[in-house]
């Protein structure tokens, strides 16, 4: 059963190359630099939260980068003070919505939400009471040790264990 027939090779088959440097397929760098030249869209229906989310947050980052260049350059003519932010702004917003067109980034960014579509979120009714039962657990903690951090002052002052000459309110040498 284990031997191997005279007609069969022994021999396994050569695996596909898997693009490596020098290789036929182009890196990562230029496929990207490759997408920034294109408009179309990659799988545009799937991932859209993921996408809209990541291209807001970078925007915000981008808008704050603008909004220092602008402030920055009061000192220039009104046409450069606009003109540079807007230039910024406009090639900012092009690289962001390539950047979540990009194929590598894009099919993470689908994976991710599809597996935040698997997440069993809890209901608003159970968020409420469990961050009720933390906050009063927290509330009587705190009270509880108030009491006997109060409690062993109290004795440790009466057996003259701690003395304090200071004027100040609870324990306090000021």
């Amino acid at each position: 059963m284990g031997k191997v027939r005279d007609v069969e090779s022994a021999s396994k088959p050569a695996k596909p190359s898997r693009g490596k440097p020098g290789g036929s397929q182009p890196n990562t760098f230029v496929m990207f630099f490759l997408n920034l030249g294109q408009t179309g869209l990659f799988k545009p229906m799937q991932g859209w939260y993921a996408r809209l989310y990541t291209a807001l947050g970078l925007g915000v980052i981008a808008a704050a980068g603008v909004w220092h260049v602008y402030e920055s350059s009061i000192d220039y003519n009104p046409y450069w003070r606009l003109g540079i932010p807007a230039a910024l702004a406009l090639g900012f917003g092009w690289l962001i919505f390539r950047i979540v067109q990009f194929q590598p980034f894009a099919e993470f960014l689908i994976a991710t939400e599809a597996e935040m579509n698997k997440v069993s979120w809890t209901s608003k009714d159970d968020l409420y009471r469990a961050t009720t039962v933390v906050l009063a657990t927290v509330v009587l903690m705190a009270v509880f040790l108030f009491v006997v951090d109060w409690l062993w002052l109290f004795i440790l002052r009466n057996i003259g264990v701690l003395q304090f000459t200071g004027g100040g309110g609870f324990g306090s040498t000021a």
